[in-house]
């Protein structure tokens, strides 16, 4: 405990708990009883009323009822940021302003050990960054499902449980990666089995507001896979699904480079007037995204991978294993 000399001007003070005290400070306040307790504090504070409204609610559900019968209401998360983001679609999908709603709104989450019975006072403060925020209940708005496709991707876990248990018990790596400010656009499709998990705008909202692409820079990668489409969809299945492979495997700057080269070729060979890439366009493809090139071009990728599953899927999905491992490109 530390000493406090406000309540009674005690010269010696009163013995309390610091982080109650802290806690005071951030009044008014209302926590949620989670494995540990939740605060959320919000500016400005007519949001922070919107956050507690549950809270409030379940407040005074609890009072009626204990009043016959043993009840303690728990939501059982024991990740304050899983249970946060799921408050935070739920409001958007209520309010009558949707995503907008969280515009120039600032939001910390106090995560406080209970240490009543352990004598344990720890404190987790999670920062929601502003973008963050507005990204994910853009996603609650325009597409739910798509969302919780590319959650589920960010849970390691292999027992089948449903999304609200996952959701409720463990840790998410996307969640994680939001809040570190770390890119998640290999959560946006899967590989394996070469689809999407969202629609195009979802993914142009995260590029544009969290990673701060500029549209115009997202525009002409979007061109540019198109092109790849329009040239690789010309192939047989076998041979088309070995070429997106060589995209998806492409770990090192050169394989990237060479991947176009290889486009390139095929386009010539079937007869598709005008280049992939004119020399400056496949430099500023390389450099488009921040000063470091070693990420500029693996976002590239990413998105590259995206557009070609959105408008190929049905054909790559289709094409055997067996077929796409005995052949063995012919252009060199």
């Amino acid at each position: 405990g530390m000493l406090n000399f406000f309540p009674a001007a005690n010269l010696h003070g009163g013995d309390i708990c610091a982080h109650c005290l802290f806690l005071v400070q951030l009044m008014p306040v209302v926590a949620y009883n989670l494995s540990k307790v939740l605060v959320i504090h919000a500016y400005p504070y007519e949001k922070m009323l919107k956050l507690c409204e549950e809270s409030f609610s379940r407040a005074k559900e609890e009072f009626l009822l204990s009043k016959d019968n043993d009840f303690e209401y728990n939501l059982d998360f024991k990740k304050a940021e899983n249970f946060f983001f799921k408050k935070i679609i739920d409001i958007t999908r209520k309010v009558e302003t949707g995503s907008k709603f969280w515009k120039d709104i600032s939001i910390t989450l106090y995560y406080f050990i209970n240490g009543n019975k352990s004598g344990s006072q720890d404190i987790d403060i999670i920062h929601i960054p502003n973008s963050v925020l507005r990204f994910i209940a853009f996603a609650g708005e325009v597409d739910i499902k798509g969302w919780k496709n590319i959650v589920k991707r960010g849970w390691s876990t292999s027992k089948k449980k449903s999304f609200e248990e996952l959701e409720k018990k463990y840790s998410n790596e996307v969640y994680q990666r939001l809040l570190n400010d770390e890119n998640i656009l290999e959560f946006f499709y899967d590989k394996q089995e070469k689809k999407v998990n969202c629609k195009w705008n979802l993914l142009k909202f995260y590029c544009l507001e969290v990673l701060k692409l500029e549209e115009k820079v997202l525009s002409f990668i979007k061109e540019v896979g198109d092109r790849i489409v329009e040239t690789i969809e010309k192939l047989e299945d076998n041979k088309l699904k070995q070429v997106v492979r060589e995209l998806e495997n492409s770990t090192k700057l050169y394989q990237f480079e060479n991947f176009f080269v290889r486009v390139e070729k095929i386009r010539q060979q079937k007869g598709i007037p005008n280049p992939l890439l004119t020399f400056e366009e496949f430099a500023r493809l390389l450099t488009s995204y921040g000063e470091d090139i070693n990420m500029s071009w693996k976002v590239v990728k990413n998105l590259l991978l995206f557009r070609i599953y959105e408008k190929l899927h049905d054909r790559l999905s289709s094409s055997s294993e067996l077929e796409e491992d005995s052949f063995e490109y012919e252009g060199g």
